[in-house]
This record gives C-alpha cells, structure tokens and sequence, in this order.
C-alpha cells in the first residue's frame, strides 16, 4: 500500500471513462508484484490483483478518484506515517470491498434478499474466533450460513460455476486479506492440515459488516474489467 501511495503521489491522470492508461497499469503490476511468474499468460489476473488493492486503498482513504484524475485520498498523508493506523484501516475495510466491483459481486447478486457479503464474512470471523479452522471447514461454515437464509443454488444460472464454489473463493480471498494485514495466519503446510486462526491482533479485532452507502461507486473497480 506505501508503495501504491507513493506511485499515486500528487495524482496520477486516468482515460476519461475514469481508467488507468495502459502504461500505468503494465508499470503497477511490475511494481506491486501482482504478476507473480506469469510471464506471458496475459494480464487479466495481474489485473485483477492491482484493482483489489486500489479497491482496497480507495476504501481505506488512501486513494481517490475525481473524474479522470487519481489522487492521494483524505487520510494519505496521516495512514502513511502511522503504520498501526493503516493497518486498523486496512482491516476495516474488508468488508467494505463489496461496495466495489472487484469484491464478493459474484455472491452479492445472486443471493435472494441480501444486500452484500458481510454475512458471510461475520460467520467468517465467528468461526475463526471458535478456534483453528482449515480453508475448507471456514468456507462451509460461510455456505452454511449463507444458505440458511436465501435460495443460492435454485438461483444458479445452468452451465455455470456453483454458487458453493464461489463462496468458497470469496472466503480464501478474504482469509488472504486478513492474513495480509495480520489478523490472520496459517500455520502448517497446505498438505500437513494446515489451519487458519486468529492473531493477537485479530482476537483484538470487532468484525464491523457495516458499510458507507455514503461512497462513491469505486470507478476504478470497473477499469480493469473492459481494460484491452
């Protein structure tokens, strides 16, 4: 995030549909890592990742968009100099990610009655904080709960990937944002039953599911999907 920040600097110009040109965008994978060992795959995943964390920084304050202008946002200045600051408005702006294009929308639309995700990352943290839990115990859990109160599966448009499988992606992307900011970890290997489960930081943590209607749709959230 301090170094997406400090790319942003005093603003950063967009196209005027409120996208990043195309150069800016090849120069942020390169520089936030998001391409991974990539090589030659082409850049939708590399993409992806770079629109989460300007989702993310947006959210936080630490980034804005006015029209076809991006900016240090209302809290840059202050969240770059404090690190525990930052991280208590990272972690508090996970949920929030709905509020954007690159969030939980696949389980967002599709649930009859609810407005977000923020009911599954509640069931989320209320298992973790029962105790140690494998990626695939928490994503039942969330499906659990998720189901228990709207239709998911007769809503399931025929062909496509199961609402169940998309909950549990949704959850190991939530579990890696957590884990990112330290208010998860995993502790042994993938194939030794490795668990996730609270730091002390976490446990310290109140889960908020509220949300900001006040915000602004994230523009930025919808670049990378029509970006060539």
């Amino acid at each position: 995030m301090l170094a997406l920040t400090g790319w942003v600097g005093g603003g950063r110009r967009l196209t005027t549909t409120g996208q990043l040109l195309r150069g800016d965008a090849r120069e942020l994978v390169e520089l936030l890592g998001t391409g991974g060992n990539q090589a030659g795959a082409g850049l939708a995943a590399p993409l992806r990742g770079v629109q989460v964390l300007l989702a993310w920084a947006h959210l936080s304050g630490l980034v804005r968009t006015d029209g076809s202008w991006l900016g240090p946002g209302p809290a840059a200045a202050r969240l770059r100099e404090d690190p525990g600051a930052l991280r208590d408005a990272l972690f508090a702006a996970v949920p929030r990610l709905e509020d954007s294009r690159c969030g939980w929308q696949s389980v967002r639309l599709h649930l009859d009655g609810a407005p977000d995700f923020s009911e599954g990352l509640v069931a989320l943290w209320r298992r973790l904080g029962a105790g140690p839990s494998t990626e695939e115990e928490a994503a039942r859990v969330v499906w659990d709960e998720l189901t228990a109160h709207h239709q998911v599966e007769e809503r399931q448009p025929e062909g496509l990937t199961s609402w169940k499988v998309v909950v549990a992606r949704d959850v190991g992307r939530a579990l890696g944002l957590y884990e990112a900011v330290g208010a998860v970890q995993f502790k042994g290997g993938q194939f030794e039953g490795g668990r996730f489960e609270l730091t002390g930081y976490g446990r310290e943590r109140e889960l908020s599911g509220a949300r900001d209607d006040a915000v602004a749709p994230h523009r930025l959230g919808e670049a990378f999907v029509h970006w060539p």
